[in-house]
């Protein structure tokens, strides 16, 4: 029960996070370029810090391999999200302008700006790490499957906006490369760098909900809380996805920690990327929004259960 309420308060915390962002907008403290300037800086500067920062530590080919499989998996897992995202779009005739944005929602969780500070409460241990890879594998297939799915899937869009080769060479995965490479090796950065990395990597979740809650003060909230299909699609980011992955993987993962932070890490609701990513590629930032915050209201509910599966 202790966990329980752990897990609640710190997602009472994000909600905070999120109204400061969103009261900020209201009040005119921030403005449209300012919003866009963090966004830029989440994706380019603090989300790579964040990757090297949790690679900083001693390398064992054990911990190796089972990082691997984490990636692995979650690769995989997103490709399932895919489908289900595909198939739920298709069977439930959601309208076409929210495609993109429908199945992005479904392969990808907030597993890096939520999913690691629950899990760390959760598990403890190597946990952390572990989430490292999940994230790994996040950044990767978001920077690349989840902007073709977004690009190609938006209307309007000519096809034309994704450059595969600079997306791979997007900041985040140049420090994902970097990051294992330092774990591998056993290269530590000088400790002022070192500090500076864990320091900007630091506010990674803070930084990245107020971003969603100024997002969000640009509409109406009586508008984003009646959006009827950020509940539909929160039903398949926040029950289906996790347990039809835990059904899929438990006969064939039986360290009960790593399958515990993979399913975990899929009940967090809709990744705070979908907005970025939107804004960034022309799909509909607005409808991303209220789709994250429908997510993010509903998971107080809904993880619980689900990580009670590994209690």
């Amino acid at each position: 029960m202790g966990a329980v309420f752990t897990v609640l308060n710190k997602l009472m915390i994000i909600f905070f996070l999120i109204l400061i962002g969103y009261v900020s907008r209201k009040k005119k403290i921030v403005d449209d370029g300012f919003m866009e300037g963090i966004g830029g800086f989440l994706t380019r500067i603090i989300i790579p810090c964040f990757v090297i920062s949790s690679l900083q530590i001693d390398y064992t080919p054990e911990l190796f391999r089972e990082g691997a499989t984490v990636f692995i998996v979650c690769v995989i897992m997103h490709f399932w999200g895919l489908i289900v995202g595909w198939l739920s779009f298709r069977l439930l005739k959601v309208p076409q302008k929210a495609k993109g944005i429908w199945i992005f929602s479904c392969m990808f969780a907030n597993i890096g700006f939520m999913g690691i500070p629950v899990i760390a409460m959760i598990f403890g241990g190597n946990s952390v790490f572990y989430c490292a890879f999940g994230t790994f594998a996040f950044n990767i297939t978001s920077y690349t499957l989840g902007v073709v799915v977004l690009d190609r899937c938006t209307e309007g869009s000519d096809g034309g906006k994704v450059n595969m080769k600079q997306l791979l060479k997007a900041p985040v995965n140049v420090a994902t490369v970097v990051g294992i490479l330092f774990f591998v090796m056993n290269i530590r950065l000088p400790e002022a760098m070192k500090d500076t990395v864990d320091m900007v990597g630091g506010i990674l979740s803070p930084l990245a909900m107020i971003y969603i809650g100024g997002i969000l003060g640009k509409f109406d909230f009586k508008e984003t809380v009646t959006e009827k299909w950020a509940y539909a699609v929160s039903f398949f980011r926040l029950i289906f996805m996790p347990l039809s992955s835990y059904l899929i993987l438990k006969p064939f993962i039986h360290d009960n920690l790593i399958l515990g932070v993979i399913v975990v890490g899929l009940s967090t609701p809709i990744g705070a990327f979908c907005a970025i990513l939107a804004a960034e590629f022309g799909a509909d930032e607005e409808l991303a929004s209220k789709y994250i915050f429908v997510s993010t209201l509903l998971c107080i509910f809904t993880i619980p259960p689900i990580f009670m599966l590994f209690l």
